[in-house]
């Protein structure tokens, strides 16, 4: 993949090593995922996975390269002819010799084998995913992944609340659920995401647009200033969130954030991760990684509410124009949320 003239001032303070033998992070990311994905050569992980690398995901975290095998292996049975197509990856430097990717994707596969879903149902899904990933010395050595499951289990005409009912008595990864606690991954507050997050330091590059990001977060998101959405996003602004719903224009887009929080109305949300990049076919877009804390105490969106203490995990990614957002992927996975919400009621 040849690099953008505007990708060239990105790379110049990195090892090239880091994202050897590819021409630069984006195609890094895109080409090993076909590789593996598509080629199916599950044994490359090995080259791109450091040996004791942690991946976090809504359901819980995991330690090792081993975990991340098989866990590939299970899922390539399931899905056997997975596929999809890379939307964006949004990368940004992470000192001399790494760089954080955040890497959104539209999948797509046939339910051909079991999975922790059950049998096989012989029906096609899609949905969209992320995968935001910290790569040190061309190996990843951190990953967070997001993905869209309730559309997965739609598409396969199973119950979501029954399917998380199980997940919420044994996670389909081996790991601990997402921890919030002093010790946890998740724990504590990143004071200022616009200089470092969970990814480490970042580099002073839209570092304007990053602040308006995290300013629009703090006033909309948690001040409930939903008239100020006009102040961050562009008349025609497009939203594309879970269940591969899109809503065009200021008031769908303040609908569909009026109705996550309705579910958590006490919720607050933190930035745990900003990164960015301008390339010359895509421009600049900010990839935002968050964390909605609060109780299922308002709307019933999910079942009878109970009170239960929830942690979203989600990504956005904004694409900017003129000053403004005038895109935005919404992504979080709601039968993670579900398990939460019945975890209480089934202990």
């Amino acid at each position: 993949m040849p690099t953008h003239p505007l990708a060239d001032e990105q790379l110049r303070d990195i090892d090239p090593a880091t994202y050897a033998p590819y021409a630069d992070p984006r195609d890094y990311i895109t080409s090993w995922t076909d590789r593996i994905w598509i080629a199916r050569g599950l044994g490359h992980l090995k080259d791109h996975y450091a040996p004791d690398v942690k991946v976090h995901t809504a359901y819980g975290e995991t330690y090792g390269f081993d975990h991340v095998m098989r866990n590939s292996i299970q899922r390539m049975s399931a899905f056997h002819n997975r596929g999809g197509g890379h939307d964006d990856v949004v990368w940004e430097q992470r000192g001399r010799d790494g760089f954080i990717s955040s890497h959104r994707v539209l999948n797509n596969a046939v339910h051909n084998g079991f999975w922790t879903y059950g049998p096989p149902t012989g029906r096609q899904w899609v949905n969209r995913g992320t995968a935001h990933c910290l790569v040190r010395g061309g190996k990843v050595v951190e990953e967070w992944v997001m993905r869209d499951e309730f559309a997965v289990l739609q598409d396969l005409g199973l119950d979501p609340f029954e399917i998380a009912g199980q997940l919420a008595r044994r996670s389909p990864v081996l790991g601990r659920g997402i921890d919030v606690t002093a010790s946890g991954a998740f724990a504590g507050h990143f004071a200022d995401p616009v200089r470092v997050g969970m990814s480490g330091e970042r580099p002073h590059r839209h570092d304007a647009e990053c602040a308006f990001v995290a300013e629009m977060f703090e006033r909309v998101w948690n001040q409930r200033l939903m008239d100020e959405v006009s102040r961050y996003c562009a008349e025609t602004i497009a939203i594309q969130s879970v269940r591969l719903r899109r809503a065009m224009g200021i008031a769908p887009y303040q609908n569909e954030l009026i109705d996550l929080l309705a579910t958590v109305p006490d919720g607050v949300v933190e930035i745990r991760d900003l990164a960015t990049h301008h390339s010359a076919d895509l421009g600049l877009r900010v990839a935002a990684i968050w964390l909605l804390r609060g109780t299922y105490s308002g709307v019933p969106a999910y079942g009878p509410v109970n009170g239960a203490e929830v942690a979203i995990l989600g990504s956005s990614h904004f694409e900017f124009r003129r000053g403004r957002i005038i895109r935005e992927w919404r992504m979080f996975d709601e039968i993670a949320l579900i398990a939460q919400i019945l975890k209480p009621d089934l202990v």
